[in-house]
């Protein structure tokens, strides 16, 4: 209609997510940089910075939010229903999942507006396609809504429990004996708040799960058939029922191994949500895109940080062997 091409034309005009992206970026940032300061001193001005700072965020939220409702006006559909509008939709669940934890954890918030940020400037490379298409009739249907919605939040939160993993890694990496016992409890509490994460994002990726195995069961007439994107589902929630239960074993149930297993298992996200898409065929698959490769070159630099952070902080172990509550 006329009222949805003007509004197409002015969404294009406004590029939304791209000053989304600056905003997550730098907020998040200087919230992260004010939040380890914060780990050793606090004063009245950092608090102050520190509030201002988290209401600039939710600024920038709800912008983003209105760039996704413009996408869906223009589509009439719900606008998670490619590469580019699944990775826009996991920035806005990530920061909204530190919204969640805010006032737990500022460090937390701050790790999820960053990683909100880098999100969309992946969704912003050249690989992503950024263009309104009508839907393929497969998924034209309702429960493109629900199931792509309930499962693709649950990224956002194995998101955020994959960085606190990663800073308390860093954290441990540089204890000493004069900043080890700060360090101690701050690793703790990050931990106890992403062991929440865990569990919200477990629960969302069983429930979007078998939302999924309803839509197959009305598309292709079977629940379940064993398709790669099923499959890497399942292995994501076995994976992360693991690590979330780890715990339960006397000798697993230590602080290092904990965030270390947190940050492994999402790799298993990464697998179910670029890999399958990219380069297994199934019912799931979009087709296979050669400008991706070059994803591969973060992602090993990402394994060489995770493994070094991992090798570094396991010699220091024993200093933060808290029980994970």
């Amino acid at each position: 209609s006329p009222k949805r091409m003007q509004a197409e034309l002015k969404y294009n005009k406004m590029d939304v997510f791209r000053y989304c992206k600056i905003g997550y970026l730098v907020l998040g940032g200087l919230l992260l940089v004010l939040s380890f300061a914060m780990l050793f001193r606090r004063t009245r001005w950092m608090k102050v910075a520190v509030w201002l700072l988290g209401a600039g965020v939710l600024v920038v939220f709800h912008y983003h939010m209105f760039g996704m409702g413009m996408r869906w006006y223009i589509g009439g559909y719900a606008p998670w229903s490619n590469s580019y509008e699944t990775m826009v939709y996991v920035g806005w669940a990530t920061v909204f999942a530190g919204l969640l934890f805010v006032r737990r954890s500022t460090i937390t918030f701050a790790l999820a507006t960053l990683f909100g940020g880098i999100i969309l400037f992946v969704s912003g490379l050249n690989w992503m396609d950024p263009e309104i298409n009508p839907l393929v009739p497969v998924l034209k249907s309702p429960w493109l809504m629900f199931h792509v919605a309930v499962i693709v939040a649950a990224y956002g939160f194995f998101g955020i429990s994959c960085l606190i993993g990663l800073t308390n890694m860093v954290m441990m990496s540089v204890a000493g004996k004069k900043n080890k016992e700060i360090l101690k409890a701050r690793i703790t509490e990050l931990s106890i708040v992403g062991e929440m994460a865990l569990w919200v994002g477990l629960a969302l990726m069983t429930v979007g799960t078998f939302l999924g195995a309803v839509w197959a069961n009305e598309s292709w007439g079977r629940y379940w058939g064993w398709d790669p994107k099923e499959t890497w589902a399942l292995i994501t929630m076995v994976i992360y029922a693991i690590v979330t239960h780890l715990r339960l074993i006397p000798k697993c149930n230590n602080l290092w191994l904990f965030n270390f297993t947190s940050i492994l298992a999402f790799y298993s996200v990464l697998m179910t949500f670029f890999g399958v898409n990219y380069f297994l065929s199934g019912m799931h698959s979009y087709g296979q895109n050669d400008n991706v490769n070059g994803i591969f070159i973060y992602l090993y630099l990402s394994i060489i940080l995770v493994l070094g952070a991992g090798f570094i902080s396991y010699r220091k172990r024993t200093n933060f062997n808290n029980i994970i509550v």
